[in-house]
């Protein structure tokens, strides 16, 4: 039996369990939940934020040394095209940080699962003139990526691989501050995405290592499809391998590989951040069974810049899109991270 058929075997028995599994997981080494979103306060100005809470540990091969939980916060006023960060890291010790059944938590920010389709996020980071606190509510349609949610990130090594779902469409009202300015939110759309892996390693986890990259963008459109894209580097020299789900507006789910069904290409000139100097591809063009997605930002500059955390520069900021062959337009988030030139980003 070869390796692959093993480490199927040795997965496919887990099945996602809510709101259980909405919560952090203690026997895996590495964790990310986060949330972003497009959001319409009543002052009619529109926003996009991201929250992420991520959970790094490492294991000997019989006890794990304590958690470190970083925390990303942004905002982007997508009217005014300015965009602020913030972020922390905290351990666990000394219950600077955490999580429960019903909760995670790092500083001043905090995660709240209210039930298995309702959430409270916080952030209120200290001496900054940004922080939010939302209320997300789901219509209950959480979607798996991967059979079981099982999402395998390379064909050529079927190690990386994370249990991965998302949650689309969560209805978000509540109150935001940006620039001191305190806004609420009557309307919007947020997208929740959790992922973790590496069950026990005595090294670093596959997906956190400082040459893996990846290109990675949600979108919710206007028909009430739902699209995740995915291009995964295993290193800087690697090809791109291609992966994608797609979910209909009556809840059929599919599953699209690289080839003659999806192809996800950075189209037209890259950006270069005034600030790092680093390079993105802000444009892309994906191809899919029936349509084409045309992606672009709303506004270049909303790169997040993660030295006080975890070590990564990476651009991630709320992008539209238009598919000319179905004439259909789509709301979302793009996430590249890889493009940077820096030391892995545990080395805090």
């Amino acid at each position: 039996m070869n390796r692959f058929k093993l480490l199927l075997l040795s997965i496919c028995f887990f099945h996602f369990s809510f709101p259980k599994d909405h919560s952090f997981h203690s026997d895996y080494g590495l964790e990310w939940c986060y949330f972003v979103g497009h959001i319409k306060a009543e002052s009619g100005n529109l926003y996009g934020y991201e929250l992420s809470f991520f959970r790094l540990k490492f294991s000997d091969g019989k006890d794990w040394n304590p958690e470190v939980f970083p925390v990303h916060f942004a905002i982007s006023d997508l009217k005014q095209k300015r965009h602020e960060t913030s972020q922390t890291i905290k351990r666990s010790l000394g219950d600077l940080a955490g999580y429960q059944t019903n909760k995670i938590y790092s500083g001043e920010y905090e995660f709240q699962i209210l039930s298995k389709d309702q959430f409270l996020i916080k952030a209120n980071p200290k001496s900054k003139t940004i922080a939010l606190e939302l209320l997300l509510n789901g219509n209950g349609n959480i979607l798996s990526h991967g059979k079981d949610g099982i999402s395998i990130k390379s064909k050529r090594n079927p190690n990386i691989f994370s249990y991965y779902y998302s949650y689309p469409r969560l209805v978000t009202t509540g109150s935001l501050w940006f620039q001191g300015k305190k806004e609420t939110i009557l309307s919007g759309e947020s997208w929740m995405d959790h992922e973790w892996s590496e069950k026990s390693s005595k090294s670093i986890p596959t997906l956190a290592t400082g040459e893996s990259g990846w290109d990675w963008i949600c979108l919710m459109d206007n028909h009430g499809g739902d699209y995740v894209f995915f291009r995964f580097r295993a290193s800087k020299n690697s090809a791109p391998e291609i992966f994608g789900t797609y979910r209909d507006p009556k809840g059929k789910v599919t599953y699209w590989k690289e080839g003659v069904e999806i192809q996800m290409d950075p189209v037209g000139e890259f950006w270069k951040s005034n600030k790092t100097k680093i390079v993105y591809p802000l444009h892309w063009k994906i191809k899919y069974p029936g349509g084409e997605w045309e992606v672009e930002p709303i506004f270049n500059e909303q790169e997040f810049d993660g030295s006080d955390s975890t070590q990564t520069i990476y651009w991630e900021g709320a992008v539209l899109a238009k598919d000319p062959n179905q004439k259909k337009s789509a709301k979302g988030y793009l996430e590249l991270k890889g493009y940077q030139k820096s030391k892995d980003w545990w080395e805090f």
